[in-house]
């Protein structure tokens, strides 16, 4: 054998070692690939996750303490009626709700989480907490707190007309409206 072909035979190696470094490669490009779309979907269901249980918690304090409860209600009703300490309570009560909103409409723009999320989560609460009384009290007064794109948002909902919780609540038709829900 002539050094020709010897070198002939390195190139071939040469060659040989180049595709299965390439073929590794491509399998590890797709196996990270998969691993990160693994990890997105995760951190997406993680940020849901933590909204739903920030909204849980809160629910969880009202419907377990008859006097936060009865706080909230007169609050959604007419907040002017509270006394300065419950007035503050009644405050970070909704604020703990609309940072929740807020957290959900976030990571919608932010990422690519499902709009219908915050279709189904953010402007459905929107609707049903910050349309009433005390809510538009609380958008009033801290609303500024919060981003310009989401203010932007909220002002847009609260500008549709819909019917809030604490109609619902006050309404004197209310109790003849759940006797012909249950007959």
């Amino acid at each position: 054998m002539t050094i020709q072909d010897w070198g002939a035979i390195g190139e071939v190696v040469g060659a040989l070692g180049v595709l299965v470094t390439l073929v590794y490669l491509a399998h590890q490009i797709r196996q990270n690939t998969r691993q990160i779309e693994q990890n997105t979907r995760t951190a997406k269901a993680g940020v849901i996750g933590a909204s739903a249980h920030s909204l849980r918690q809160t629910r969880q304090a009202l419907y377990e303490n008859p006097e936060t409860s009865e706080l909230f209600v007169k609050g959604m009703r007419d907040p002017s009626e509270l006394d300065d300490v419950s007035l503050l309570r009644f405050r970070l009560i909704l604020q703990s709700i609309t940072e929740s909103i807020w957290d959900v409409h976030s990571q919608t723009a932010a990422t690519d989480l499902s709009p219908e999320t915050w279709q189904t989560v953010g402007v459905s609460l929107v609707e049903r907490i910050l349309s009433a009384p005390g809510g538009r009290w609380y958008w009033t007064e801290y609303g500024a707190t919060y981003p310009a794109a989401f203010r932007s948002v909220v002002d847009e909902i609260l500008s549709a007309e819909s019917e809030p919780l604490s109609a619902l609540m006050t309404r004197p038709d209310r109790e003849r409206d759940l006797a012909e829900d249950e007959s």
